[in-house]
């Protein structure tokens, strides 16, 4: 599953922040009535699969293992039948423990290897596994097919599936799941959408394709798709594949959008082809709308279903926005912006009108279903969640921050998201509907401060007429906003003391100690260290000499607890973050214990700072400038052995993180480059100074300059422009600076210049201080000059206000995408207090868990002047 949709599964309803949504599994468990004492039932909260081991029995470490597939209606009474064969036998099989995990795993989202799989079963040999092919598949003959496994083979037209892989789990130096060759070798269990053998058992494969004999012949109307020249694949899904395509006959371009019957499943527990068919039945009805995709023809071919449309020129909203929105102060750009804003919500509000008008709801407006060409000319696609205007059928899938749950009638839903759809293109900010109330004020506040009248006026009288058409469906009576209501204290000691206060109002009592980013639940030791968990917060209040009892019993009762036991050593994922918090709350003695077992014990492979070798090294040089102890200057020394060692790695930089870029500091060469500058600062090495600037220089030349507003960023390899500290030019810059500062020289200073350029930045996506907002404030504190600083500071103020929300007299901050509130250093209020204390303290590094972090600039200057700098 993508990263950024795993938030979905954290926001618990009516709430402000992210938790684990709780379901009742009583009724919905799937369960074996009289299972004999001959076997082991396990089950774990946290995995999807109830396991049943027969006692005595040692399986092989891989072999050709059976999948069985199933209709959600049948899961009960086709596991009874399959289970009683296995049992009969003595096989080892495993099932998904309950309905929530059969959804999950056969959801739209979900992964498309191993979607469909309902039981595993386990032959001992060859010849079980043959035999039980053929039983499995008379027993389970009488139910209807289920999601066909696209990793496995079916066994003639059953619901039986196999394939060749691992029975125990053996994983190889890069994490990847593995089977042995015959010479005993690893080789990757490759785990893809679609059936494949190693060439070892090829042979068998053959002597199965021999016996497989489905006895279905293809019939003449299954060659439609030969009429289509595919050109490309242009997304895959759980529920199907979506591809660009030729029409041979005239060359006509189309889109051809595949459904896969009984999979990717969506939150009403529909399938991909129920979908489809909606979206057939949609297009049919609106084909004298202009403006609305055209439908060309609608087909079933092998086992799955075809929709064929028309292929639009141009681009989605949410691609346009990112192209052509003016994100840096330049002239007089934004207006040009408000002109082609009106022009696309005027054809866009026409044709919701026109649907409606034909009987047709939407269901999920918003920008990636909009196509805009170069000329401005508006179209709508995706009509899957469509439904009739006056329904009220539940949504079936929804876009976060463009639905209202107060939104009944499907015709109420539509002008609801054309709604929010005329805020986000004026400010591309993202929202969820729990946070809206809070932050509605700040944006259309930035957006009458930021555009002239008429078009704010503009932007008041869309949402006006949708709230009318809104009331034509169902009664609906928005709050009204009052601009003026608010006192203006905005500097950076009172923004940091109110978002302190914030954070000691919401603190847990259990060992999060804060709530924080999703990493807590889905990163192992997530709620514990530095980034996401509990240690960075803590460390932050005590920086602010907030200490309070809170943290203190948190630490004595969680962390103190568990330190040992968190598995990554690294600066911000794993226990060395944490040192540095307990470090400077006087639990010297135990960080010095802990160092000294991973002194005994580093293999480390990964260089980075967020996890790796170059985050350990900087915490250790801090901790050697605190005590002068040469053991901890020895070992920095080895840690530089082993990142040399490691560096050639192609997995060097690989973070276990669906956010992360391998450019700049935090999973970059410039992470690195950090460690080398401090420790060329202690021993005067001029070797690591080198090096220093090496890899700074291997991130550069990974970077873009825009022509037109001087601004320098990374291009990453998804074609982003990025600017932030994880994986962007601000991560860069900060390496430039320190390399610099513990040098004296003026290294890079056009580079320099370039990346302070993007303190004109209008908006950002988010509001982080690892990716988005946050990072800008790390900007002034590079900056010698005062008056540019100070201009500076009021630039990157006005872009963080974007995000700040009063609450009971204090401030709070939305987390990655404005979903939910976070205190997290990652994404959320801590991690923006460090930012603005790093301008207070004059220190861009301010963020870093380090040993008496308020003097590692000093201790690591160079007594060599610098010149030349802003």
């Amino acid at each position: 599953m993508e990263g950024n949709m795993l938030y979905h599964r954290y926001m618990k309803p009516n709430s402000e922040y992210y938790g684990k949504v709780e379901f009742s599994e009583n009724a919905n468990t799937y369960e074996l009535n009289e299972v004999p004492d001959t076997y082991t039932v396990i089950t774990e909260n946290d995995s999807v699969w109830t396991y049943y081991h027969f006692k005595g029995s040692t399986l092989p470490e891989q072999g050709w293992k059976i999948h069985i597939t199933t209709l959600m209606e049948d899961v009960q009474s086709v596991l009874n039948k399959v289970a009683r064969i296995c049992i009969e036998n003595k096989i080892e099989f495993k099932h998904l423990k309950d309905r929530r995990s059969f959804i999950e795993m056969n959801s739209k989202n979900a992964n498309r290897a191993s979607s469909g799989k309902f039981i595993t079963i386990y032959p001992t040999s060859n010849e079980v596994f043959v035999e039980l092919l053929e039983m499995l598949s008379l027993a389970t003959q009488e139910f209807k097919k289920g999601p066909y496994i696209l990793s496995d083979k079916r066994w003639k037209t059953s619901n039986v599936f196999y394939r060749y892989g691992g029975f125990k789990r053996i994983v190889n130096e890069q994490g990847q799941h593995c089977i042995k060759d015959e010479q005993g070798n690893l080789i990757e269990d490759q785990r893809n959408p679609f059936y494949q053998v190693p060439d070892f058992v090829k042979d068998f494969d053959d002597y199965l394709n021999s016996i497989n004999i489905s006895g279905d012949s293809e019939t003449e109307e299954e060659k439609n798709l030969e009429r289509y020249k595919i050109e490309m694949a242009l997304s895959y899904s759980n529920a199907g594949g979506v591809y660009l395509a030729t029409r041979k006959k005239d060359n006509l371009k189309v889109i051809i959008k595949e459904a896969r019957p009984n999979a990717g499943l969506d939150g009403v527990d529909q399938d991909a082809l129920t979908r489809q068919k909606k979206e057939y039945d949609a297009l049919t009805k609106l084909k004298d709308v202009a403006g609305v995709v055209n439908l060309i023809e609608y087909f079933k071919e092998w086992e799955h279903y075809f929709l064929v449309e028309e292929f639009i020129e141009g681009q989605d909203l949410r691609k346009w926005l990112a192209q052509t929105f003016p994100y840096f102060r330049d002239g007089d750009n934004l207006n040009n912006h408000a002109n082609n804003v009106k022009k696309i919500l005027l054809q866009v509000f026409t044709l919701i009108d026109e649907m409606h008008s034909n009987g047709v709801a939407m269901g999920d407006l918003q920008p990636a279903n909009i196509m805009v060409t170069e000329e401005l000319a508006v179209s709508i696609i995706d009509f899957e969640t469509a439904t009739p205007v006056h329904s009220e059928e539940k949504m079936s899938m929804a876009t976060i921050g463009f639905v209202s749950q107060e939104m009944k009638v499907s015709g109420a839903r539509d002008w609801f998201g054309f709604q929010r759809l005329v805020r986000y293109l004026a400010l591309p900010v993202l929202s969820s509907e729990d946070l809206e109330g809070y932050l509605q004020y700040n944006h259309l506040n930035w957006i009458k401060e930021n555009y002239e009248a008429s078009f704010y006026n503009f932007i008041i009288d869309m949402e006006d007429k949708s709230n009318k058409r809104i009331n034509d469906y169902q009664k609906y009576s928005p709050g009204e906003i009052n601009l003026n209501d608010r006192t203006n204290d905005f500097n950076v000691d009172s923004i940091v003391s109110k978002l302190i206060k914030g954070v000691q109002n919401s603190l847990t009592s259990d060992e999060r100690l804060i709530n924080g980013d999703i990493r807590q639940f889905e990163m192992k030791d997530g709620k514990y260290n530095f980034l996401t968990g509990g240690s960075g917060a803590a460390f932050t209040l005590n920086k602010n000499n907030a200490s309070i009892v809170e943290v203190d019993n948190w630490i004595e009762n969680y962390l103190l607890e568990n330190v040992s036991h968190i598995e990554g050593n690294g600066l911000f994922t794993g226990k060395t973050g944490t040192w540095a918090l307990l470090y400077d709350k006087g639990y010297k003695e135990t960080v010095l214990y802990e160092l000294k077992l991973l002194r005994d014990n580093i293999h480390e492979s990964n260089i980075s700072l967020r996890s790796g070798l170059s985050g350990i090294g900087l915490f250790i040089i801090s901790l050697y400038l605190e005590t002068g102890d040469s053991e901890h200057l020895q070992f920095a020394k080895v840690i530089e052995e082993l990142i040399e060692v490691n560096r050639v790695k192609a997995e060097s930089l690989k973070a276990n993180d669906w956010m992360a870029v391998e450019i700049g500091a935090i999973d970059g060469l410039s992470g690195v480059s950090l460690f080398y500058s401090a420790l060329y600062s202690i021993t005067h090495d001029k070797k690591y100074l080198n090096q220093a600037e090496s890899l700074i220089r291997e991130d550069l030349e990974r970077t873009q300059k825009d022509d037109m507003t001087g601004v320098l960023q990374t291009l990453d390899n998804r074609n982003r422009l990025l600017p932030y500290l994880s994986g962007g030019s601000i991560g860069i810059a900060i390496s430039i600076w320190f390399l610099n500062h513990v040098s004296g020289q003026n290294l890079y200073r056009e580079e320099m210049d370039a990346i302070l350029q993007l303190s004109k930045t209008r908006c950002t996506i988010s509001g982080s201080l690892f990716d988005g907002a946050g990072s800008l404030l790390l900007l002034p504190s590079m900056v010698n000059c005062v008056e540019q600083r100070n201009k500076m500071i009021g630039e990157i103020l006005n872009l963080l206000n974007i995000f700040l929300i009063e609450k009971n007299g204090c401030y709070v901050y939305p987390g990655q995408f404005s979903y939910r509130l976070a205190d997290d250093i990652y994404t959320g209020s801590s991690g923006i207090i460090l930012a603005l204390m790093a301008i207070v303290k004059e220190n861009p590094l301010y963020w870093l868990p380090l040993v008496n972090s308020d003097e590692f600039l000093t201790r690591t200057k160079s007594k060599v002047t610098s010149v030349g700098s802003s």
